[in-house]
């Protein structure tokens, strides 16, 4: 009788064991399944910002190339709406107020630009743009380095866009 006790209380405890055991392996099992997700979600968030941040930097470069390559001035201001917040397209204007509706013969031409980007929150950026402009007026030709300074915003469903533009300066004697 003691020996029939002592047999099932070992099995008992051998039957414990093993489940403690299965219990162990299953909770490691799910550990290492977690810190993989954790570090999948941690890739995919650093992508997400990096592909943010370079979709400001591609709207900016889209958006200078619109803004300074033009046939007329009222097409440039045609071709930009779409880049920009409306106060940042208010800010494109000459006088602030109203569209210029000239149709003469102005080309403008844009050039080696370097974008230097500086982010200020996820869903805002800056750029300081420094590139050469051509100007063709009256078949004269004037072509200088232009600085000009753009703020991006993120506008949810719409992506980046242009929020302000300001002309810093041009840049005397660089070839």
């Amino acid at each position: 009788m003691k020996s029939k006790k002592a047999y099932v209380f070992l099995m008992s405890g051998f039957v414990i064991g093993m489940l403690v055991v299965f219990y162990i392996f299953s909770l490691q099992t799910q550990l290492r399944e977690v810190r993989a997700n954790q570090q999948n979600y941690e890739k995919e968030m650093a992508s997400l910002s990096s592909v943010e941040e370079s979709d400001a930097l591609e709207e900016n470069q889209e958006f200078l190339n619109h803004f300074f390559t033009y046939e007329t001035t009222s097409d440039r201001y045609k071709n930009i709406e779409t880049y920009m917040t409306d106060q940042g397209f208010q800010a494109t204007h000459p006088s602030g107020s109203e569209l210029p509706k000239s149709v003469e013969s102005v080309t403008s031409t844009m050039s080696g630009l370097k974008a230097y980007e500086f982010n200020s929150s996820k869903t805002e950026a800056a750029f300081l743009n420094e590139f050469q402009l051509s100007t063709d007026f009256n078949d004269v030709t004037n072509t200088e380095t232009v600085i000009v300074k753009t703020s991006l915003v993120y506008v949810k469903e719409l992506g980046w866009k242009v929020d302000d533009v300001e002309f810093v300066g041009q840049l005397t004697g660089v070839n």
